[in-house]
């Protein structure tokens, strides 16, 4: 099975990524993925960036008329529902990530373009208001354990961003939908319909910055793509079975309506423990990752200890205590960590100087070197070149393993008192800064910046 991915890339060999106007046709694939926010966005990009695209004949995508030379953007936008159409009709499998609908204006021949204009929907339900409402959330609380996406769900539940959500008010939606996970108030934010002999399986938004694994992302949907498809397989009975009297049978329907309550309740229960668990593990990311991973890490350490974020997502990492701002720059390395993170942190604070003046941030460098090694077991974790330039240049300078023994005092009920000379010991250090230093401990022989 090979699963095509519209407006969100999929790294994996059985993933075909492209976009709404570039992507072969629909019904050449069991199954699909869908952003509707790139349907839009690249109207967008194609109306008012003049954005030059090409179809699978080679033609370049105009927004004009198709022509012998050309195709015309719109005719790229409207083939795509007859293409999904035929997809389910056959048994096929159709899954979308959430948004709200919106239309995007000077598609020539389509100017109603908009994001869900080429998905089939049930009797009673189109794809916008009131049916589909724009939300902003991240609780997720899975209701159906079973549903194949809720293995997805749960393995990708922190990185979820929900951006619309189902009115369960409607009849239409009441009788057509089959509710995966629900949102905050217990708003329908995933749900499956059922659409000729395929399924549309809606999931919340992933964000595009989000510091999640996409790989592991592709190998999650495949496998619930593949299930999907298995279990479409089965005929559906005819809606008169169920008026067939069974010897035995009403009372099996009411043990096991009450077994499922009992597995909702615990289900109900488990979620926001398993939250907190998810929460206090990743902390442990401060021992053993790198790149984005080990900077998200950081930043929710920095934040336990009392730090405030001041940098927007995606940007370089910036946090702020009593009103002064620390500019943070990370590394993690199965090597020793070389000196990288000076060099970023040096010309973020250089171009700082020469835009703005005025007193210059603190620089903090944390440091994850032979990230797969126990702590325990580990060398030097920074090169000496890295060391003598913080101290030279009055960074801080902490490896994650120090900055998790700060994580474990503070959840292990640190005071706000401790918690801030923490922050102050932060700010005041010059060089490499010592688990010891770091938690306020004298050890002889070692001297420890001012904390206040």
């Amino acid at each position: 099975m090979r699963l095509l991915a519209i407006g969100f890339a999929l790294p994996s060999p059985d993933v075909d990524n492209y976009t709404v106007l570039t992507a072969p046709s629909y019904f050449d694939y069991d199954a699909i993925l869908i952003d509707p926010e790139s349907l839009t966005a690249m109207a967008a990009r194609l109306q008012d960036e003049g954005a030059e695209f090409e179809a699978q004949d080679g033609r370049p995508i105009i927004n004009g008329p198709s022509s012998a030379s050309s195709v015309g953007a719109a005719d790229q936008f409207l083939r795509r529902t007859e293409e999904t159409q035929r997809l389910l009709d056959n048994g096929g499998v159709v899954i979308v990530l959430g948004r709200p609908n919106a239309t995007q204006a000077g598609i020539r021949g389509f100017e109603g373009c908009d994001r869900y204009s080429w998905l089939p929907a049930p009797a009673g339900i189109a794809w916008g208001q009131p049916a589909i409402r724009a939300a902003e959330g991240r609780q997720l609380r899975i209701e159906d354990d079973t549903h194949p996406i809720a293995s997805v769900l749960r393995e990708f539940r922190n990185e979820f961003r929900y951006r619309a959500v189902f009115d369960d008010r409607l009849p239409a939606f009441v009788r057509s939908a089959h509710v995966i996970a629900t949102g905050g108030a217990g708003l329908p934010i995933a749900a499956e319909f059922r659409i000729g002999a395929g399924r549309v399986v809606f999931i919340p938004a992933l964000p595009s910055d989000t510091y999640l694994s996409r790989s592991a992302l592709a190998d999650g949907l495949l496998n619930a793509a593949k299930q999907m498809l298995a279990s479409s397989d089965q005929a559906e009975p005819p809606y008169w079975a169920r008026t067939v009297a069974v010897p035995g049978l009403e009372q099996v329907e009411a043990e096991l309506e009450e077994a499922e309550a009992t597995v909702r309740e615990a289900r109900e229960r488990i979620e926001p423990i398993r939250e907190r668990h998810d929460t206090l593990a990743s902390y442990r990311r401060l021992l053993t990752a790198d790149g984005p991973a080990f900077t998200a890490a950081v930043r929710d350490a920095l934040v336990l200890l009392g730090f405030e974020v001041t940098s927007g997502a995606g940007q370089p990492l910036e946090v702020e205590s009593e009103g002064r701002l620390a500019f943070v720059e990370t590394e993690g390395s199965r090597e020793q960590v070389v000196e990288w993170p000076y060099i970023r942190l040096q010309r973020r604070l250089e171009q700082r100087m020469l835009k703005q003046g005025g007193e210059q941030p603190k620089g903090i460098v944390v440091a994850n070197g032979h990230r797969d090694t126990a702590p325990e077991q580990r060398t030097w974790q920074v090169s000496e070149p890295l060391t003598v330039a913080c101290e030279n240049y009055r960074y801080a300078l902490l490896t994650g393993e120090t900055l998790f023994a700060l994580v474990r005092r503070a959840l292990g009920g640190a005071e706000e008192g401790a918690l801030l000379g923490m922050r102050r010991t932060l700010f005041a250090a010059a060089g490499l800064v010592t688990e010891a230093a770091a938690l306020g401990e004298t050890v002889e022989g070692e001297e420890s910046g001012p904390i206040f």
